[in-house]
C-alpha cells in the first residue's frame, strides 16, 4: 500500500471550488469563483467529506492530532508542545511493521520550534524560510513596513526575517510551496518501485503572509495600486481601519496562494501517473483549519482570534492583546475544513455526510496498511465510511484549544470557555452565519449540549477536574 496525507496549512474549505465558491466577489471575475482545478480533478475520483472539523486548534496541535489519534494527556485537546517519548504516533507504528515513512514539510514551526512532528518517521526533510524562520542573514535586506507597524502581526525582528528569507526570490519555483511539492515529486521518483510507504506533505502556504507570485493575484485582482496588507493581526477589520478596497486585495491575496498550492498539487498528481502508481496509492488531502476573512459568519474578523484587546487586535506588531479582552468563539469558517480522500482505483465522486475529524487520520492510515489500532485513539477509520458500510463514525465534533471547547452536532454549535469568560450556542438551521447567540434564551438547550459535550470528554477519559473548568 502507499498511502499520500497532503495538508494545506489555514485553507478555507469554501476556496476549494468543490464545496462552493467564496461567499464574495472578487474583482477578475465578478465572482467568488476561486481556480482549484487540480483539487476538482482528485475530487472527481474521490470521497469528498462535507462535515469534516478540526479537533484541535491552531497548526502544531492539529499535527500532533494527526499523529497520535488523540487528545493531550489528560486534555480534550493538544497543545503546542513537542512529542514525549512515550507517546507513540502512527509512523511509529508503522515502523514496528517495516513500513517506510517520509516527511516533506516547510510548516517550520512543528519542526523548529520544539515540536519535534519528524520524530519517528524514517526520513524527513525541511524547507527553510517560511514565517519569520531563522534560517539566514543579509545585511543588504531593510527592514521596511508596507504599512503601519500596527498592521503586521508580527514584531519588527521576525518581520526582517521574512523580508530577508524571500528577498532573493525570482521564480515561481522560488516560493516555498513549489519548492515542498518538488522535493516531495523527486522523492517519489526515486521511491515509487517500493511495494508500501506513507508519505507526509505538509505546505504552510496558504498561511499568511499573503505573498504568492503577483500572476497568481493578478488572477483575482489585477492593476490594484492601494496598501498591500499580506500578515495583518488577527482582529475586527474595521477597528483596524481596513479599507473594503483592501479587504478585497487581501482576499484576492489569500486566494492567489490558495490557486498557487492547486498548481503544484497538479505537478504532483501528473508525477504520480508518469510514474504509473496513482491507482496505488490512496490520497488523502486537508488543512489545519480555516481562516476567517471578515465575511459571512467570520464575526467581523481577519485571520482567527478567540480572544481581541480592547483595540479591537490580537498580536499587532506581535503584541499581546490589550485589556479589557472580548472573546470568541471558532467560526465555521475556522473549524470546517476541506478532506478529499482517494482510494486506489477509485474512479467516481462520491459525498459522505459523516462528521470526521483529523483524529481519524491516523485510524485511517493503520487500518489501510493492515496495522492493529491502539486501544488510546479516539480516531475511527474513514475507511468504512467510503466503502458505505456505515453512515456515521461520531455523533458531533469536538473544536477547540483547551480554554475553549465546541460541540458541533450539524444543528447546534456550543461553545464553551473554561472559567466562565464565554458561552455560546447558535442554531445552525436557522442561524447558518452564527450571529444570534441564543445560550441566554435557549438556555435548556445550552445545557442539554453541555452535557453532552462533558460526557463525550469522560469517554476520552478526561479529568473530571478539568471538565468542571468550563462550569466555573
Amino acid at each position: 500500500m502507499k498511502v499520500i496525507y497532503i495538508i494545506a496549512d489555514t485553507l478555507r474549505r469554501d476556496h476549494v471550488s468543490v464545496y462552493g465558491d467564496a461567499p464574495w466577489k472578487l474583482p477578475a471575475n465578478g465572482s467568488g469563483k476561486i481556480h482549484t482545478p487540480n483539487l476538482e480533478r482528485l475530487a472527481s475520483e474521490a470521497a469528498v467529506f462535507e462535515n469534516a472539523h478540526i479537533g484541535s486548534f491552531p497548526t502544531g496541535p492539529n499535527r500532533r492530532d494527526t499523529a497520535l489519534g488523540h487528545g493531550d494527556k489528560g486534555l480534550p485537546f493538544n497543545r503546542w508542545r513537542t512529542l514525549d517519548s512515550d507517546e507513540v504516533t502512527f509512523p511509529r507504528l508503522l515502523a514496528q511493521n517495516d513500513i517506510p515513512s517520509m516527511l516533506i514539510t516547510d510548516t517550520q514551526n512543528t519542526v523548529t520550534r520544539n515540536l519535534n512532528l519528524y520524530r519517528d518517521f524514517s526520513a524527513w526533510t525541511l524547507i527553510r524560510g517560511q514565517e519569520g524562520d531563522r534560517c539566514w542573514m543579509d545585511d543588504s535586506v531593510p527592514l521596511e513596513f508596507p504599512v503601519p507597524h500596527e498592521l503586521i502581526r508580527y514584531r519588527a525582528e521576525m518581520w526582517h526575517q521574512i523580508l530577508t528569507n524571500r528577498a532573493h526570490r525570482r521564480l515561481e519555483t522560488d516560493w516555498f510551496a513549489p519548492q515542498t511539492y518538488r522535493v516531495a515529486i523527486d522523492w517519489l521518483e526515486s521511491n515509487y518501485r517500493r511495494k508500501d510507504f506513507f508519505l507526509w506533505i505538509d505546505t504552510f502556504d496558504p498561511h499568511e503572509p499573503w505573498d504568492p507570485p503577483q500572476h497568481y493575484v493578478d488572477t483575482y485582482d489585477p492593476g490594484y495600486t492601494g496598501r498591500v496588507i499580506e500578515a495583518p493581526p488577527a482582529g475586527l477589520r474595521r477597528k483596524m481601519g481596513i479599507t473594503d478596497h483592501e479587504l478585497t486585495h487581501i482576499r484576492a491575496c489569500y486566494a492567489g496562494e490558495v490557486t498557487m498550492v492547486d498548481a503544484w498539487l497538479g505537478h504532483l498528481l501528473d508525477k504520480l501517473e508518469r510514474l504509473g502508481i496513482l491507482d496505488e496509492c490512496l490520497i488523502l488531502f486537508t488543512s489545519d483549519h480555516g481562516n476567517p476573512l471578515a465575511g459571512p459568519g467570520d464575526f467581523g474578523l481577519v485571520r482567527k482570534p478567540v480572544v481581541i484587546g480592547a483595540d479591537g487586535t490580537f498580536a499587532s506588531a506581535g503584541r499581546p492583546a490589550k485589556d479589557p479582552k472580548r472573546f470568541f468563539p471558532l467560526s465555521l469558517n475556522t473549524t470546517r475544513i476541506p478532506l478529499i480522500v482517494r482510494l486506489p482505483d477509485m474512479k467516481k465522486t462520491k459525498r459522505i455526510k459523516g462528521i470526521v475529524q483529523p483524529w481519524d487520520v491516523a485510524a485511517t492510515i493503520l487500518d489501510a496498511f493492515g496495522v492493529r489500532r491502539p486501544s488510546n485513539i479516539i480516531g475511527r477509520s474513514l475507511l468504512p465510511l467510503i466503502g458505505g458500510k456505515t453512515k456515521k463514525i461520531r455523533d458531533a465534533a469536538l473544536s477547540g484549544n483547551n480554554d475553549l471547547a465546541q460541540f458541533n452536532d450539524g444543528r447546534w454549535l456550543y461553545a464553551v470557555r473554561q472559567r466562565g469568560e464565554g458561552r455560546w450556542l447558535f442554531d445552525l438551521r436557522s442561524d447558518p452565519n452564527c450571529e444570534k447567540n441564543a445560550a441566554a434564551k435557549q438556555s435548556k438547550t445550552a445545557s442539554r449540549l453541555h452535557g453532552r459535550l462533558a460526557k463525550a470528554m469522560r469517554e476520552w477519559k478526561i479529568g473530571e477536574e478539568f471538565i468542571a473548568g468550563y462550569d466555573a
